[in-house]
């Protein structure tokens, strides 16, 4: 139906060889889009008229067909691109000579712009784990060629354009956030016609100044880009619609992230301080007197797949002091220690504390000075730096 509050009028003015004429063209809206009927109204001022006055609309896959007297209509391919389409005006005069006029009228076509589900479009090659205790392990060079995938052809037809940011977090062992990175990027569904990606980009370069600097490959992939990889740092890629173009409620479940280790060496060395409690003394006839602290050097596996640490671990060096390098005799000494930290099985079920926390059973060789040596059980809790 002709809405005749929105209609928007342009007249023409049409000189022949017999008389001028004014023609008033209009259109029902405003804007338009995608899978709208435009409407069309030619108006004259002289009503005998007998010439043929027909408008044309500039638009591909588009003719404007009567539906009654002076109004014609047709609809917007769904694939037409948001601009402004130029309707001319074909006049045939009482001679039979044929003119094409320019006007101001224009059809004003927007795009729809609906969030899509990410997971129907998103992805990241290689593929990595949901969450961090499935991250998937790479070596530095894999994780420097990580990159976000658009399947265009999966957006929904009338979608519009999909604007998003892509939050790239490189994570510590402990758990501390090194690096963040953040892009926004915008793609839209494929016609497989190159030329009217680079007009959408052309066109959202100009309306989005945070969208200026993307390629038009973006479209398809975006590189992840990162510096520094700490070994075994957990590199986080989340993918969520950009709110600050698509106006609308937040949808925390619309989201796509995937987790990556960064592989490191299988044995690692670090030191570690504790705090010991002696349960069993083989030579426990041999008084010494324990103190509160040891200093160890430890070595520690590392699961090539996951990226912990194996709970057990080897250490050697100061045991049973009242500080790190107070070792004197009859108080304390070195040792060898084999360590079970419980603290790394609660992290492997799913129970995070702080990764520096050690608490665990004991096994340690103990060799004290002037004394002879024994085998020592000891309950620990300490840190690992």
């Amino acid at each position: 139906m002709w809405n005749a509050q929105a209609q928007q009028k342009y007249p023409t003015l049409i000189r022949s060889s017999l008389e001028n004429e004014i023609i008033i063209l209009s259109i029902d809206k405003s804007v338009y889009y995608p899978g709208d009927t435009v409407s069309v109204k030619v108006q004259r001022n002289d009503s005998s008229a007998t010439s043929a006055a027909i408008p044309i609309l500039i638009m591909e896959g588009t003719t404007l067909k009567p539906i009654a007297r002076n109004i014609y209509t047709a609809v917007i391919p769904l694939g037409t691109a948001p601009g402004l389409y130029r309707v001319r005006l074909r006049f045939k005069d009482s001679k039979g000579r044929r003119y094409v006029y320019a006007t101001d009228c224009t059809v004003n076509v927007e795009e729809h712009q609906i969030i899509e589900n990410l997971s129907k479009y998103v992805s990241v090659e290689p593929e990595g784990g949901e969450d961090q205790k499935s991250a998937v392990t790479l070596d530095r060079n894999q994780v420097r060629n990580l990159k976000v995938i658009f399947r265009r052809d999966s957006i929904g037809r009338g979608m519009g354009p999909q604007f998003v940011t892509i939050k790239t977090t490189v994570l510590l062992r402990d758990g501390t956030t090194a690096q963040t990175f953040e892009r926004r990027v915008l793609t839209f569904r494929s016609d497989k016609d190159p030329r009217r990606d680079y007009a959408m980009l052309t066109q959202y370069r100009k309306a989005y100044g945070a969208y200026a600097a993307i390629r038009p490959e973006e479209f398809t992939e975006v590189k992840i880009k990162v510096d520094s990889l700490p070994d075994w740092a957990v590199v986080k890629i989340n993918v969520e619609p950009d709110y600050t173009i698509k106006v609308g409620g937040y949808d925390q479940s619309n989201s796509y992230t995937r987790y990556f280790h960064v592989k490191g060496p299988t044995i690692e060395i670090g030191l570690s301080l504790g705090i010991p409690k002696v349960l069993y003394d083989t030579r426990a006839n041999d008084t010494i007197i324990y103190g509160n602290y040891s200093a160890m050097v430890r070595f520690y596996y590392v699961n090539e797949i996951t990226g912990r640490r194996f709970p057990v671990n080897l250490g050697f060096g100061t045991y049973g002091v009242n500080s790190p390098i107070d070792v004197g005799s009859g108080r304390g000494g070195f040792a060898l220690s084999v360590f079970f930290n419980m603290a790394e099985m609660t992290r492997m079920v799913g129970i995070e504390l702080s990764k520096t926390i050690t608490a665990g059973i004991e096994l340690a060789p103990f060799f004290p000075l002037e004394r002879k040596w024994r085998f020592l059980i000891a309950a620990q809790v300490g840190i690992a730096l």
